[in-house]
């Protein structure tokens, strides 16, 4: 199918057109995503979680419901009961995201976001009852390993860590992986759409995180720090818009080349924004964080082959072609 996003079509007979244009997307606005979120994480705004969150909630359901208005999208399939949970579930990643910030540095907190495989399997196998293969056990059991180290490091370097963080941005994780479950049984059964799906979840999210960010007085400290700041406006505005244009690219791509090609641009665009955090926001570095980092890409490298039987059969001719010019140079 031809790829249509921000008004832009591209034909179906232009793939490599296509996968730029898509990839361009994703890197482009997920690295402005990422740069606004680690100044307002230095700004100290995210202490508001809630208040964070529901503005997320607002633009995203503004810029959706616009997006259906202007395509002239058909009515709601899905029940609102289906977008309470999601919306629930959506609002759990989006706040604990935010408040795992108050105790992490970005580099961790990305590492960990970008190891959705480890939740899905435990999710697949306690819930499902679903049986991983064993090459997905691997690129877990490096996933892990990477970020052991990574965390063991930054407790060094960083003594100010606190491992409170990464149990909220596991909860995070949890969160994100049931979404995908619940989204999954959704669009087979009820024949929704993405966009649909975006604009009803952050609807139902958004009306329970006024809620608690009126309850906590968040709302408020939040509202009195923008009038004081036009500069935070700017960037919490930013944050939100870059966000839900990068999720438009994003889904654009899962519909014209699938979910491994995607997950594979997402997953080299989260290494980029990691560098250009220690670029842009210097910070303390050391071989460790180098090789923990090598070890987490190693296990998407083989996340990737596992759900991919043509990437598994091109680093299968890849070994065997470096075995046979190592066993020739032996000779």
């Amino acid at each position: 199918s031809m790829v249509s996003v921000l008004g832009i079509t591209v034909p179906d007979d232009k793939p490599t057109l296509c996968f730029f244009f898509c990839t361009g997307g994703i890197f482009f606005f997920y690295l402005i995503h990422s740069y606004s979120l680690e100044w307002l994480k230095n700004a100290q705004v995210l202490h508001q979680g809630w208040f964070v969150t529901f503005v997320q909630c607002a633009c995203y359901s503004v810029m959706s419901a616009t997006d259906r208005l202007l395509r002239g999208a058909g009515p709601r399939k899905a029940t609102l009961q289906d977008y309470m949970k999601i919306g629930f579930l959506q609002v759990m990643t989006l706040s604990l995201t935010n408040f795992s910030t108050q105790y992490l540095n970005f580099p961790t907190q990305m590492l960990f976001k970008s190891s959705k495989l480890i939740p899905v399997m435990a999710v697949n196998e306690i819930y499902f009852r679903r049986r991983g293969k064993l090459d997905e056990y691997f690129a877990a059991f490096l996933l892990v390993a990477g970020l052991v180290l990574f965390t063991l490091e930054d407790s060094k370097v960083h003594p100010e860590f606190n491992y409170t963080g990464v149990v909220i941005v596991s909860g995070a994780l949890l969160a994100d992986a049931l979404i995908g479950s619940v989204q999954e049984e959704i669009l087979k059964n009820r024949g929704t759409s993405s966009d649909e799906m975006v604009l009803y979840s952050h609807m139902m999210g958004g009306a329970y995180v006024l809620v608690l960010a009126l309850g906590t007085g968040q709302m408020q400290v939040g509202v009195a720090k923008c009038a004081a700041s036009p500069e935070l406006v700017a960037y919490l505005f930013v944050y939100s818009v870059v966000g839900f244009l990068g999720i438009s690219f994003v889904m654009a791509m899962i519909r014209r080349f699938g979910c491994v090609i995607a997950v594979t641009v997402t997953s080299t665009r989260k290494a980029l924004s990691i560098m250009l955090s220690y670029l842009l926001y210097p910070k303390p570095f050391s071989a460790r964080y180098g090789f923990a980092m090598a070890v987490f890409s190693l296990g998407i490298v083989a996340d990737v082959v596992a759900k991919n039987h043509a990437a598994k059969v091109a680093w299968l001719r890849l070994w065997g072609a470096v075995k046979g010019c190592v066993l020739q140079g032996s000779l």
